[in-house]
């Protein structure tokens, strides 16, 4: 519906779920836009994304990666499709040790302690920098990253050391 909505004209819609008697949307995006479907349910999420989007959003734990990425091209093979696929992480990045725990602390929300870790991506620069560099095909995959403690100027400066380690690797 979203693609029919962005289309030039007003031709009507009629989808699985909603019919549209017209499609119009002002204002109109001036280029496509790609359709990104995050998530990693194997049944109904993976195969909606082989079959409707762009791209596939994956967890970025390599383990849970390689499994998903697997189930992914076997949908995209039933759909006679390919798609792009881009990881998302959650870096936490603090001044110190204590600093990285009191954050992970605060972030996790109702996500127990011992679970929480797993789900996101800690450590120092360097460790950052190569985990965000690396797939499991060897390739280099787009990496969407949250930063969900950035309140000011301060806390995005942390992130400076992160951005020269990538300026020092160079381009994969």
């Amino acid at each position: 519906m979203i693609r029919a909505l962005w289309a030039s004209g007003t031709k009507p819609y009629a989808g699985q779920r909603t019919q549209l008697p017209e499609t119009t949307c002002y204002p109109r995006p001036v280029s496509q836009i790609p359709i990104i479907v995050g998530g990693s349910g194997e049944r109904r999420t993976l195969q909606i994304a082989a079959r409707h989007a762009d791209a596939c959003n994956l967890p970025s734990d390599l383990e849970t990666l390689d499994h998903k990425l697997e189930v992914l091209k076997r949908h995209c093979a039933e759909a006679g499709r390919d798609i792009a696929v881009t990881v998302l992480d959650v870096p936490i990045v603090g001044r110190d040790r204590e600093h990285v725990a009191a954050l992970v602390e605060k972030l996790r929300g109702r996500t127990p302690a011992a679970t929480s870790p797993a789900a996101t991506m800690l450590g120092r620069r360097r460790s950052i920098s190569a985990g965000i560099d690396s797939s499991p095909s060897g390739e280099s995959a787009p990496c969407s990253s949250r930063w969900p403690d950035l309140a000011g100027p301060d806390d995005v400066l942390r992130l400076a050391p992160i951005v020269d380690g990538f300026a020092e690797a160079g381009p994969t």
